[in-house]
């Protein structure tokens, strides 16, 4: 096979999984119509008792390494993989059978240096489909998934799903692994790295190869966390592109993350807090109004307007808490 077609590591990071999403998670790499080299499993710093549940396949590698976070253990098994080409999986969602099959027919030669990407059915943690948030998810990739437009696109927001990317090997060789830094934002930082670096980037539109699964665990449910790390991929945009475009929608999402996390402070009653940033963050984001593109005025006017209404509701609540 490997002589012929390009070969595969699938890359689960593997973290105290729940057994019932692991078990499907493996199953469906290793049941792929397009079979892979391996499967690469690196346990980060959690239990060992998911061991017991592997089924017994000589493609399967496991190896642990101390707690570091799900991009330094993405590191750790890309240095251990021997695949021509790369693909990750998150150790609760799955792959359809023929998801490595249609992308590579996506491909335009066996070691071509790209990344090939697709859509996702959203489920719910018991395995039933989500369909308006599925419907949403798919629209979105398609309408961004515009190779005219698909870097501004990406930088404005993520549609690329962390389960569905397959990547050549070589491309991390030549820009560097997952940057810890960004996470749990680092497949952003990933993806839009790649596309700036110049590599080529297929879209796979005409149905979705993975499942994405929804459940209480998920990182996503913490937006603390998730809107500190947006400001960093941001942050590290502004202080490394040269493109103006680029630095324009990273200059402005960034502003209007800051102002999305300053009503954090508003909902856990942190009033005054809110008001002295929300103040700073609206006055430099109205100021960049002139240059703003369309996409942006919907966005910006609902949260401006969000924001003003809080910070007068805030004197009263702040009395009133008194």
């Amino acid at each position: 096979m490997d002589n012929q077609q390009g070969s595969v590591s699938a890359i689960i990071a593997v973290y105290n999984p729940d057994s019932n999403f692991f078990d499907k998670a493996v199953s469906s790499v290793l049941g792929q119509t397009y079979p892979v080299r391996e499967l690469v499993l690196v346990n980060d710093g959690g239990s060992e008792h998911f061991r017991s549940q592997l089924p017994d396949d000589p493609r399967i590698r496991v190896f642990t390494k101390r707690n570091e976070g799900v991009a330094a253990a993405r590191n750790f098994a890309i240095d251990k993989c021997t695949g021509e080409y790369i693909a990750f999986l998150d150790q609760d969602d799955f792959w359809y059978p023929d998801k490595l099959l249609q992308q590579f027919s996506l491909i335009s030669h066996i070691g071509e240096q790209c990344m090939v990407t697709s859509s996702v059915t959203i489920v719910d943690a018991a395995g039933d489909k989500i369909q308006k948030y599925s419907k949403y998810s798919q629209k979105l990739y398609r309408l961004k998934a515009d190779n005219e437009m698909a870097l501004l696109n990406l930088i404005y927001e993520n549609f690329i799903f962390s389960s569905t990317p397959l990547i050549h090997n070589a491309v991390f060789k030549k820009i560097g692994g997952f940057d810890p830094l960004t996470q749990p934002h680092d497949d952003w930082d990933m993806y839009i790295r790649i596309m700036i670096a110049g590599f080529s980037v297929y879209f796979y539109k005409l149905e979705p190869l993975s499942v994405w699964r929804s459940h209480c665990a998920n990182g996503s449910n913490n937006p603390d966390v998730m809107l500190s790390s947006k400001c960093r991929v941001e942050k590290k945009l502004l202080g490394n592109a040269t493109d103006d475009g680029i630095r324009r929608i990273a200059e402005i999402n960034l502003l209007i993350d800051y102002m999305e996390r300053d009503n954090l402070f508003y909902k856990r009653g942190h009033y005054a807090r809110f008001r002295v940033l929300i103040k700073y963050h609206m006055f430099q984001l109205l100021r960049e109004r002139q240059l703003m593109s369309r996409k942006f005025y919907r966005r910006v006017y609902k949260l401006c307007i969000k924001s003003g209404r809080r910070y007068l509701v805030s004197y009263v609540l702040e009395y009133v808490k008194k």
